[in-house]
């Protein structure tokens, strides 16, 4: 009799119709729930009040599992009620579409230098990501975590236990790639409840998924600023020789002239690497300097050569050739001017008689001497800007600046602003350079370019076709002429 009273008891006590439930956390928070329900099955109360134990007694060793607790609970409420949906329901930021685990890691060695990460440490930071599972950065569903003890990222490493925990604590608070969360004694796991739950503790990446797109937005900054210092340098060298040359031709007739003294000063003064320039900053100022050299240099040579009553277009010298032979065939240069001898020696010519390049409009062979010699003679530097490609008239306007018309190296360096664009690598412009002088390589970047959309042969791989004509200019068979009426003929086709 005594023990039913007390069953009488029990039951009155936990009776949901006696009883409203107060709102509390934790344990009693959930048996709270449990018990208001209309369950069909008995084994349903046991399994979900039996994990429900599990997760809350699990996450209630250690106060950083406060968060875990609070989120297993929730998600028992969530079982129980499946057309409740939780507000908070956890929701993890995944990396940018079409990258993964594998494109993180060359991203971080990329920008890793220039953040002031140590290779040490690079090294501990990628050997944790290895630890995580790769389809864990890319599910919104899932937190990539590291699970690895010290010990073991220790001995993959070569390191001391002591030296990866200096690591982790570095690139938690200096850095803030990862959130640290472990058990009070630094234990890291996952576990998985028989109803598909999983809770984890160890190092999250979910800070350094979200830092991924500053990180990407300065790796092309990096990559900017990379390429326009190449730009910049070959703009540079190019300059540099412009003004070189003015001063070998014209310093020995006019040893007295104050121009001149004032510009050798200033060539003098360069230093001979760029690596003196140890910014950006400084490399832009010494490019303007030497760009108002190479100005202040062509204009001492439009004004020594209107005195010795010489004239120069600034642009043919460097598609003619070197030959004395008056009688060459169509494909051939006409001679050198005798203004422009010293030019000769820094930049070599292709010898007479060169045959046609196939697949650049080089086959001219019916193209009697007259004709071409005519098209030489109204070649001048404005009708070579409109034989371009329209991405190479807006670079050469853009060097041209208030001039009337455009000059060779307004061309050279509108030619070095396309090498990116065109694909075409640095030794494929310096082997260019070295053979054939910065202007003749202006040239054949300015015809690969407008060839890119031929009707018949267009070009897909310029880089490839400027090795191909520096080989054929070494072997003295590159025909510049009978390319550029090939343009020329073109233009007059599209009208």
């Amino acid at each position: 009799m005594r023990e039913i009273t007390i069953r009488n008891h029990k039951r009155e006590q936990f009776s949901p119709k006696k009883r409203k439930p107060a709102k509390r956390g934790g344990i009693t928070g959930v048996l709270d729930i449990i018990l208001l329900q209309d369950f069909s099955s008995t084994h349903r109360i046991r399994d979900q009040v039996k994990n429900a134990f599990m997760r809350i007694i699990f996450y209630g060793l250690s106060p950083s599992f406060a968060y875990m607790r609070n989120k297993a609970v929730l998600q028992l409420k969530q079982s129980i009620n499946p057309n409740r949906q939780p507000a908070d329901s956890p929701s993890y930021p995944v990396l940018p579409e079409n990258m993964f685990r594998g494109q993180l890691e060359g991203l971080l060695l990329d920008v890793s230098q220039f953040i002031g990460m140590s290779d040490s440490l690079l090294k501990s930071l990628l050997a944790m990501l290895r630890e995580t599972r790769p389809s864990d950065w890319t599910d919104p569903n899932r937190e990539p975590m590291c699970f690895a003890m010290q010990q073991n990222i220790a001995f993959v490493l070569g390191k001391d236990a002591r030296s990866v925990r200096r690591d982790e604590e570095t690139l938690e608070k200096r850095f803030g790639f990862i959130s640290k969360n472990v058990a009070g004694n630094g234990s890291r796991c996952r576990i998985k409840f028989s109803d598909g739950v999983e809770f984890s503790q160890g190092l999250s990446f979910t800070p350094l998924i979200e830092l991924v797109p500053k990180l990407m937005a300065f790796r092309d900054q990096l990559q900017y600023e990379r390429q326009h210092s190449s730009r910049l340098k070959r703009k540079c060298s190019a300059l540099r020789r412009n003004v070189k040359i003015t001063l070998m031709e014209f310093q020995g007739e006019h040893p007295d002239n104050g121009d001149l003294k004032a510009l050798a000063a200033q060539f003098v003064s360069w230093p001979t690497r760029f690596s003196a320039f140890k910014t950006l900053e400084a490399l832009e100022v010494h490019y303007q300097d030497t760009l108002s050299a190479s100005q202040c240099a062509d204009d001492l040579r439009v004004l020594f050569q209107n005195m010795s009553g010489q004239a120069d277009s600034g642009v043919l010298p460097y598609i003619q050739d070197t030959t004395e032979n008056p009688y060459v065939n169509c494909n051939a240069s006409v001679n050198i001017r005798p203004d422009i001898k010293s030019e000769a020696s820094t930049y070599p010519r292709s010898s007479a008689n060169a045959e046609a390049s196939e697949g650049l409009e080089n086959k001219c062979e019916g193209v009697s001497r007259e004709h071409n010699s005519k098209f030489i003679e109204k070649l001048t530097p404005q009708r070579l800007f409109w034989l371009s490609s329209e991405e190479m008239r807006f670079y050469i306007t853009h060097h041209q600046g208030q001039r009337a018309t455009p000059t060779a190296m307004d061309f050279i360096q509108a030619s070095i602003d396309r090498l990116g664009e065109l694909g075409i690598n640095r030794s494929a412009y310096n082997a260019a350079q070295e053979q054939m002088g910065d202007m003749r390589t202006a040239l054949c970047i300015l015809i690969i370019d407008r060839n890119r959309f031929h009707p018949e042969t267009p070009i897909h791989n310029p880089g490839g076709v400027l090795r191909a004509m520096t080989k054929r200019d070494a072997a003295g068979v590159l025909n510049l002429i009978g390319s550029l009426i090939g343009l020329s003929e073109r233009n007059k086709h599209d009208g």
